[in-house]
């Protein structure tokens, strides 16, 4: 009779055992489940991020990405110009109020001492001039030395094709500078193309060649800024 007993309190006491084990589970398991068990409330999905449960926080889907070819996301107006834009200043470097954009580019250049070095250029624009800017070796600026000086240049576009400027740089300038025809194809190709590579050729005083490719997503944004 004892045994019985006994058996019957060991059966109560694995009873009570289970059911605490099923409050535990049951407890912890409904933590993880509030998502599974809202009413959702999705907002819409957007540039960045995807349609969000403004109850819950979860998600679903993907963000929808931006939009860049203009340089202007079309859904958000967030910016992405490959071009920047600064200010002159004057002799006392107070801003003037005439704004130019720019955009920066690394390439090559070879002369008679050397042979592909590293070249940083950039083109800068503003309202009357469009002009190159060059750095051998990525640090020493190419400037005019005792007379003008005009450079060879051609832009290959993304077609292919091939646009022959004459660009000039006077006597201590540090800028090619194209005339008003040739400023005006170079902003046409600009705003058709996203990347053009450009070859800059000196001959006058010795034979230097410059070849680098700049980005131009933005462009047009990016100039109406400044006018």
């Amino acid at each position: 009779m004892k045994k019985i007993w006994l058996v019957l309190i060991l059966v109560v006491v694995l009873l009570l055992a289970l059911a605490l084990c099923g409050k535990d589970n049951g407890s912890s398991s409904s933590s993880t489940s509030t998502s599974t068990s809202c009413k959702h409330s999705w907002g819409s999905a957007n540039c960045e991020e995807p349609a969000t449960c403004s109850k819950c926080q979860e998600t679903k889907g993907t963000a929808l990405g931006h939009t860049t070819d203009s340089g202007t996301c079309s859904r958000c107006g967030k910016q992405f110009s490959a071009w920047e834009v600064g200010e002159y200043v004057d002799e006392f470097q107070q801003p003037t109020g005439k704004k130019y954009m720019f955009v920066d580019a690394y390439g090559t250049f070879s002369n008679s001492a050397t042979t592909n070095s590293k070249l940083y250029a950039a083109v800068q624009i503003d309202k009357n001039n469009i002009g190159i800017m060059l750095w051998e070796y990525g640090s020493s600026q190419v400037k005019g030395t005792f007379d003008y000086e005009d450079f060879n240049i051609t832009i290959l576009d993304e077609a292919g094709a091939k646009h022959n400027f004459i660009g000039t740089m006077y006597k201590g300038g540090t800028r090619i500078y194209l005339d008003d025809d040739d400023r005006n194809e170079l902003s046409v190709l600009l705003h058709n193309n996203d990347t053009l590579k450009i070859y800059v050729k000196s001959t006058k005083y010795s034979i230097s060649t410059y070849l680098f490719e700049i980005k131009t997503t933005g462009y047009a944004v990016t100039y109406n800024s400044i006018m």
